[in-house]
């Protein structure tokens, strides 16, 4: 009897000093981001994104032809907001990206020159009616490479709460830029000018996503050329984005986009940038 009174309570001691685990925070479980809890992702598979777009577009800075003073584009009229647009393509595979990218854009106005000015061989004088027109189309060529990429803790249906990458890009931007000065008035009278230029680019793209279901994107790109048989080239781009995916093959997306630039040659100049509110849907297979 008095053994089995040892025994006991050398087992009651012993349950006593066992320390026993805490319990869990209620307030602390499935904050994913906030709790501080990351993991490296998973590549997403293979797939091709196609996103086309509409792009409400302003131009604004100064434009010349033919080794003309530069006029800016509210002396001209054609500074106005267009629609423009474009398209993109995009094929992941791993943590790289391939690109194809293009947009459109261009405006034209009527105007009364305030100066005597030249504008290559057309002589305007003060008074005289003006419509200018200019277009320009850029054509990208890009490859991303994800270079950071960690997710947040999944939630009860296994969905990452938070997911962030950060891309490193490099590639090649393509203008293909025109413009007319017409003289409406009197005798009449044009001038023109258009330049093709290709400039290395270089770059970073970093995404946040909530839930599989919003995300925001911060795209910026540096591009330039020295000159060259008289053209030269210099760029500077961002793109902020928000998408909104209801499922998982389709989103839409509104941002804002903004292309600085310098183009230069023998026929045409333009220092300005396109700027301006886009909208579009992406497409994913």
């Amino acid at each position: 009897m008095l053994g089995w009174l040892c025994a006991s309570w050398a087992l009651t001691v012993g349950a006593q000093e066992v320390p026993e685990a805490p319990e869990e925070n209620p307030i602390l479980r499935g904050l994913g981001f906030f709790s501080g809890n990351y993991a490296l992702t998973d590549f997403i598979p293979s797939r091709f994104e196609v996103e086309p777009f509409l792009w409400y577009v302003a131009p604004g800075g100064e434009v010349g032809v033919q080794g003309s003073p530069l006029l800016h584009t509210n002396d001209l009229n054609i500074d106005n907001p267009n629609i423009g647009g474009g398209a993109e393509v995009h094929f992941h595979d791993g943590p790289w990206r391939f690109s194809l990218l293009g947009s459109v854009a261009g405006q034209q106005g009527g105007s009364v020159a305030q100066n005597a000015v030249n504008f290559g061989a057309l002589a305007v004088a003060p008074g005289d009616s003006l419509h200018t027109e200019f277009d320009m189309t850029t054509l990208g060529l890009r490859v991303g490479y994800r270079v950071w990429e960690f997710a947040a803790d999944p939630d009860a249906h296994g969905t990452p709460v938070f997911r962030s990458s950060l891309e490193a890009v490099a590639g090649l931007r393509a203008y293909d830029y025109s413009l007319s000065v017409e003289r409406v008035s009197g005798a009449g009278g044009r001038a023109e000018g258009d330049m093709f230029q290709i400039e290395p680019i270089v770059g970073v793209k970093w995404s946040i996503e909530f839930d599989e279901l919003f995300a925001i994107d911060l795209a910026t790109n540096l591009g330039y050329i020295p000159e060259i048989s008289n053209q030269s080239s210099s760029s500077f781009d961002i793109t902020a984005g928000f998408r909104y995916m209801p499922i998982p093959t389709v989103a839409a997306q509104i941002g804002y986009r903004l292309l600085v630039y310098d183009l230069a040659s023998d026929d045409v100049e333009t220092e300005g940038a396109l700027a301006g509110l886009y909208g579009g849907v992406t497409l994913s297979f």
